[in-house]
């Protein structure tokens, strides 16, 4: 038997400036005890990684500092684009790529992230690649087939040697947000299921490690029933961590219900 490691964090999204952010950083840090079995991340807006590397200080970092995207070339004429290169400059432990924002915002394709994936994996960078479905998929009965897609299309070409480097966040579009509709357990469990198989398709026998989030409308009260599903290693939080007092608790909370344990 092993037990997956139980992931926790937050995206501050475009909310914060360089020196909230590093003062979040600071404060939490100095406020939060982790068991080895934990990570816990933050993402601030790319405008404070600098001044969350200052206070980070050099990895390892007790507290994992992510960014919100980046590209998969390496440099060229990509004005308003971050490369692998840059954030490794900055000592960043993690990169979010995925999120649902950005799917619909920016029109990311699934082949795009593909790209971003293998760039970011092959220069031993983290990643936290979000998937899910719209309410509009959901309502016709796909919302199954919508994360699988993402997923393996998402993670082809990731190789076995890379998987301690991958995180899945599963967050359902319909969801997330001030005006999302919270999902129950009972909604989560199913697709998370699926997650899960589709990583043991995708690398047979060691498929089980990859930690698997769950993100939307997570809050103190219900975080605990996310964490007690067999399939679900932490969560994604939105603004019930946006505050230290609020990770704090959420993160207790989603702990505390924590089981992410690998049948051998």
């Amino acid at each position: 038997m092993m037990t997956r490691p139980f992931v926790f964090g937050t995206n501050f999204k475009m909310n914060q400036t360089p020196t909230e952010s590093a003062a979040f950083y600071e404060q939490l840090s100095a406020s939060v005890q982790t068991p080895t079995d934990t990570h816990l991340f933050v993402i601030p807006p790319f405008t404070s990684l600098s001044a969350v590397k200052d206070v980070a200080g050099q990895p390892p970092h007790q507290i994992w500092v992510g960014a919100q995207n980046v590209h998969w070339a390496p440099d060229g004429a990509y004005t308003g684009e971050i490369s692998v290169r840059m954030l490794l400059a900055l000592d960043v432990d993690l990169v979010l790529l995925g999120h649902a924002e950005r799917r619909r915002y920016f029109h990311e394709t699934d082949v795009d992230l593909n790209r971003k994936v293998l760039a970011a994996l092959n220069a031993g960078l983290r990643v936290l690649l979000a998937v899910g479905e719209t309410a509009e998929e959901r309502s016709f009965g796909v919302g199954g087939e919508t994360v699988q897609r993402q997923l393996r299309i998402g993670l082809h070409g990731a190789r076995p040697e890379q998987l301690g480097l991958i995180q899945i966040a599963y967050e359902p579009v319909w969801s997330i947000g001030a005006g999302g509709t919270p999902a129950s357990p009972d909604d989560v469990e199913p697709i998370a299921s699926l997650i899960r198989s589709g990583c043991e398709d995708l690398f047979p026998g060691s498929g089980a490690e990859i930690p698997i989030l769950y993100g939307g409308s997570v809050d103190p009260g219900n975080a605990g029933t996310f964490t007690a599903l067999p399939d679900i290693d932490g969560l994604f939080v939105g603004r019930a961590a946006w505050s230290v007092d609020g990770f704090i608790a959420t993160y207790h909370a989603g702990y505390s219900g924590h089981r992410g344990v690998i049948g051998s």
